[in-house]
Order: structure tokens, then C-alpha cells, then sequence
């Protein structure tokens, strides 16, 4: 704990999760028009949702939380594996809000999307680990990679069934436990994970052709907490505007018919 504490700045390892608790909100927020009031999946929502949960609460967590960690050595992040590791928390998002509206009240969709958002969570950081560009080698220790996938299944699936059969105000829960399985999940990850310096490490035009700074990325990891935050905003004004109802995608009570 020593070692992690000292390699880390505290405040920004309080950011990341405040960021990732607010794009589960949001997220969550969307989710609540994916199913419309004709039963129907409504794939726009259901884009927008994969998009902030898997881009703001986990990406955008992921690169804050790089910037608490503490390195005299120089990284960038190579642009092809850091876009890829955006790609996979969306696509993973999707396909379990999709696998959990389209069959809700089914325990066995409940767990196979809790499972899907924790490996989404996984996913993200491991590849986003795998495009930092330094002089040195990473290594993992095997019981905190797998512990932190376990921690990323486990409370995303927990914060799923809360999320799809608690009602009211307690449903808040929610957003918190996410944003402790994409944290709890990260941080265990980098407990685990060891820098070995090499004798020679890469040249500059190596480091930054093709790259992306530190700086960079929490500037990309800012800009969409923003839009989230201004996504979320609208919903709000459009939800008071239409006087729309969720429809029935809320209460999780009734399985869903084909």
C-alpha cells in the first residue's frame, strides 16, 4: 500500500472515480429511453449510452488516473492501441445494455451484461496499458490481474441488478458502484503492475512519431467529461421539454417477449 500510495497523487486518484461515478450516470440516465414505449429497441439511445458509459466513465477515468500515477520517465501513448482501447469499453457497453433490455427480468442477461461490462472495464485498461511507449518493461502479478477483472465483473454486475430492479432514489446506488468497479478494477491492476527500466530505452522520434503525450490524453480525457456533463445537461432540458416517461425499459419486472 506504501508503494501505491507514493506513486500516485491522491487528488487525482479521487478525480477519476468522481469522473467515472458521472459518466455512469449519465450513461444510466440515456439508458432509461433505449427500450421505447412500444417495446422496441431504440438503437440510438443504446449507441449514445455504450458511448458515454464506455468513453467517459471508463477511458476517460482510465487516462485521469494515469496522470496521478507518478513516473520520472518519459511516456506517450501510441495512437493506433489507444484508440482500440476506446473502442473496446463502447463496443463491450453496447452489447450489455443491449443484452440486458433486450431480454429484461432474464437473471441469466443480467449476469452475462454484468460480465460483459466488467470485462469492457478490463479490456480498456489492458490495452490501454499495452500503448504506453517508455524505457522500460511492464510486468503484471497474475493475482492482481486476475483480482482485478474479478473486482470489475463482480461490482459492475452488483451495480447492474441495482440499477435494473431497485426503483427511486436508491437506483443513485448505482452509479456509485460502477464507478467503484471501473476504479476498484484499475487500481488493483496498478498494484500489480511493476516497471523494469531498460538500458536502452526508445529514441524521441520512436517516443513521439505516431504518439500521443501524457498532456494530450488528459486534455482528450477532460474534453469528454465535458460533453458528457453537456449530454447529460440536455436530457435533463429535453426530458422537462417533451414531458417524455422512460417507457418501459425501468422496474426490470416483466421479461421482454422473442
Amino acid at each position: 500500500m506504501e508503494t501505491f500510495l507514493a506513486s500516485h497523487q491522491l487528488g487525482l486518484v479521487g478525480l477519476s472515480y468522481v469522473v467515472s461515478v458521472i459518466g455512469a450516470f449519465v450513461s444510466l440516465y440515456v439508458a432509461d429511453y433505449i427500450v421505447g414505449r412500444d417495446g422496441s429497441i431504440q438503437f440510438g439511445w443504446l449507441v449514445l449510452a455504450a458511448i458515454v458509459f464506455g468513453g467517459c466513465a471508463i477511458w476517460a477515468m482510465h487516462f485521469i488516473g494515469m496522470l496521478a500515477y507518478r513516473t520520472d520517465m518519459v511516456v506517450t501513448y501510441d495512437v493506433g492501441r489507444t484508440a482500440a482501447s476506446a473502442a473496446f469499453p463502447v463496443a463491450l457497453c453496447f452489447a450489455a445494455f443491449f443484452t440486458v433490455y433486450r431480454w429484461k427480468g432474464s437473471a441469466v442477461a443480467w449476469l452475462t451484461s454484468g460480465v460483459l461490462f466488467g470485462l469492457g472495464v478490463a479490456a480498456m485498461h489492458y490495452v490501454g496499458m499495452g500503448a504506453m511507449r517508455m524505457a522500460a518493461t511492464m510486468t503484471h502479478d497474475p493475482r492482481f490481474y486476475w483480482g482485478s477483472i474479478a473486482i470489475a465483473v463482480v461490482a459492475a454486475t452488483v451495480a447492474l441488478h441495482i440499477f435494473t430492479h431497485w426503483t427511486g432514489g436508491k437506483r443513485l446506488a448505482s452509479p456509485l458502484l460502477m464507478g467503484l468497479a471501473v476504479c476498484g478494477m484499475h487500481y488493483t491492476a496498478m498494484a500489480g503492475m511493476q516497471m523494469v527500466p531498460m538500458s536502452e530505452g526508445p529514441s524521441a522520434a520512436q517516443y513521439f512519431e505516431g504518439a500521443w503525450t501524457s498532456s494530450f490524453m488528459g486534455f482528450g480525457a477532460g474534453l469528454v467529461v465535458v460533453l458528457t456533463v453537456l449530454v447529460g445537461g440536455a436530457l435533463v432540458v429535453f426530458r422537462k421539454a417533451m414531458d417524455l416517461d422512460p417507457g418501459p425499459s425501468t422496474g426490470f419486472t416483466q421479461p421482454a417477449g422473442g
